[in-house]
């Protein structure tokens, strides 16, 4: 099943058909032809289908968004705090995946404290 953003193409209809479009096929090629959880979601298979398709594989867009609020799970290292979404916090508490700290090198450890984003 392919799913998109009601919002934003009707706030950027150019902006996000066909390639918009074309990235959530691109996906699902791929996890069929390589299995799910076999091969990263946008990976080299992924990227080099995109580009297949005559797509440049952006996996982020630059329209703005409104009236989604999302929660962010605090993690602290040595030099910061970090804010991780549900994706990334569900992996590390379901699947023990670590992250580190880009600056510090330092594994993040979760504060046990939510907050939201708009």
């Amino acid at each position: 099943m392919l799913r998109f953003n009601t919002e934003a193409f009707l706030q950027d209809w150019p902006e996000h058909f066909p390639a918009t479009v074309a990235h959530e096929v691109a996906h699902s090629v791929v996890y069929r032809r390589y299995g799910l959880g076999t091969v990263r979601p946008h990976g080299t298979e992924w990227r080099e289908l995109m580009q297949h398709l005559g797509f440049a594989p952006r996996v982020t867009h630059q329209t703005p968004l409104t009236g989604r609020r999302t929660r962010v799970y605090l993690y602290q290292c040595r030099c910061r705090s970090h804010q991780l979404g549900a994706r990334r916090h569900s992996l590390v508490i379901r699947a023990g995946y670590r992250y580190t700290c880009t600056a510090c090198g330092e594994t993040l450890t979760f504060e046990n404290r939510v907050q939201w984003r708009e």
